[in-house]
């Protein structure tokens, strides 16, 4: 029996380094029937040519500016279907994935009924000892609780989950055909919550997490961070995502829940991520974050830059 055929995308935004390690780690994987889409949202970096120079095997979409994490998957997701994959699998460039981990997630979905939507267990590169897996969803409350993987989990295959995150977010092609791609209105955050919650709800397939399949994520390493603007697209789209999706026995604990605890919590929470990243330099040095804008000055490396960071991931030439 032929192995699915699979469409990985990769979103990319003046992160070339992890995109060189995150490329590297896919040409190692052993499964054979799975091609790359790599969709740069107009890099400063270099990121699209040096791409398309040491690894002519991907196929590269080059947005002249930043159309935005949503919108740039769906590109990738479109090209991927036009392709005939039977599966698409969305994959940041902070993601190492190791050998196996895409056939295992395969596996999975093919042996236990009616899976749609498939996630690996994310190790974080910094706290090692975190094996995230997604999370469950609580509408009387607008609570997200995140799912992680335990020891009382060893020996199973499988877990069912409400959604998966979408750093590696494997959907099957009827998913996307019956319920449409990511919903752009998110921009960023809740985009992966809620096309599980539709594809539960209009086709009625099981989001589950593989066990067996791993990923190494580089948790904040995907793009520059900007405080206030975090902080807006995370408060917004809590709020938006579970009024979407709650049922009006929801609404009497809900609303209130989000108005005194939710939307006062991701503001700590964010802030607390921004204070220690300004304050401990060093240790978020490849993290960076601002206020509002940007940073600035981001150039192409050099010629012996990419060499180094190529032999840092393990390249080799094909």
């Amino acid at each position: 029996m032929s192995e699915p055929s699979v469409v990985i995308v990769v979103v990319t935004w003046n992160g070339l380094r992890e995109t060189l390690a995150c490329l590297t780690a896919l040409r190692r994987l052993a499964y054979g029937n799975c091609r790359i889409v790599l969709v740069d949202n107009g890099s400063r970096d270099g990121t699209a040519d040096t791409v398309r120079r040491y690894f002519p095997e991907v196929h590269v979409v080059g947005n002249p500016t930043n159309v935005g994490y949503v919108r740039a998957n769906n590109q990738g997701i479109a090209w991927g279907l036009a392709q005939g994959a039977d599966w698409i699998l969305l994959l940041n460039n902070d993601v190492i994935v190791e050998p196996d981990t895409l056939a295992e997630m395969v596996r999975v979905s093919e042996e236990v009924d009616g899976v749609g939507i498939v996630g690996p267990v994310m190790q974080r590169a910094l706290r090692p000892d975190i094996f995230d897996l997604g999370g469950d969803l609580d509408f009387r409350w607008g609570q997200v609780w995140l799912r992680r993987y335990n020891g009382a989990l060893d020996g199973r295959a499988w877990l069912p989950i409400d959604y998966v995150w979408g750093c590696a977010f494997l959907a099957r092609r009827e998913v996307f055909e019956a319920v449409g791609e990511l919903d752009p209105t998110y921009v960023a955050y809740f985009e992966d919550a809620d096309l599980c919650l539709r594809a539960k709800r209009t086709l009625g397939c099981r989001t589950v997490a593989a066990l067996q399949a791993r990923v190494i994520h580089q948790v904040g390493r995907s793009g520059e961070k900007r405080f206030a603007w975090q902080t807006f697209y995370r408060m917004r789209n809590h709020v938006l995502f579970f009024l979407r999706f709650a049922e009006p026995r929801h609404w009497p604990t809900l609303v209130p829940a989000l108005l005194l605890f939710q939307l006062p919590f991701i503001t700590l929470q964010t802030a607390r991520v921004y204070l220690a990243r300004r304050v401990m330099r060093r240790k978020y040095a490849h993290r960076p974050i601002t206020l509002w804008g940007y940073e600035r000055g981001v150039e192409p490396p050099d010629e012996g830059q990419i060499a180094r960071w190529l032999d840092e991931a393990g390249y080799s030439a094909r």
